[in-house]
């Protein structure tokens, strides 16, 4: 590359950083977006009871022929993270089941759930399943006993439900962190 067109395309770089600098995102504050999630969750830790109690809500179904209820759905508002966040359509069931709603937070969940299923639910049934790590956050087979418990059904199952797997990512997250230690060790992102 010669002289003169190494510097063309330095005044041309410097010409696009001082339009978007113009024209760019400086001083606009980003207004919290409300997004809807499936259900409501009690934040803080749980009693065993609880989880117990919350992870037989989670899994019952109940239809009734006779009458129909039309309800409003609860909302999550998600602080503003950027736009280039991966997996961002997680953060509503992951805020309603024990994360923190804290930028830097959901910014290195979207890392994680990007890393390990590119934001996809990769259950025992998906195409993509390895036959160790289950759901969007990947939980080991590792933790099968402690899931089994916790839920009270199979970790095929539990696991394979995004609002069971975020939940119980959470639990790992938080008993690593509230010891001091690197609370994402799990997924190997400390």
């Amino acid at each position: 590359m010669n002289l003169k067109r190494l510097a063309l395309l330095a005044l041309g770089t410097y010409g696009l950083c001082a339009l978007w600098a113009i024209t760019g995102v400086q001083g606009d504050a980003e207004t919290p977006r409300t997004l809807s999630v499936p259900q409501t969750i009690s934040l803080g830790m749980l009693t065993p009871q609880q989880l117990a109690d919350r992870a037989e809500e989670l899994t019952t179904t109940t239809t009734s022929t006779t009458t129909t209820t039309t309800t409003t759905q609860p909302s999550t508002t998600v602080v503003p993270v950027p736009a280039e966040v991966h997996c961002q359509e997680w953060f509503p069931t992951a805020i309603s089941v024990g994360w923190p709603n804290d930028p830097a937070i959901l910014e290195k969940l979207g890392q994680l759930l990007w890393k390990e299923t590119r934001c996809q639910n990769v259950s025992y049934t998906h195409p993509r399943f390895n036959g160790h790590d289950h759901g969007v956050a990947q939980i080991n087979q590792i933790h099968r006993k402690y899931v089994e418990q916790l839920f009270n059904m199979p970790m095929e199952e539990s696991m394979s439900d995004p609002t069971l797997n975020l939940r119980f990512a959470f639990l790992l997250y938080s008993d690593i962190a509230e010891t001091g230690g690197c609370g994402w060790k799990p997924w190997s992102l400390c």
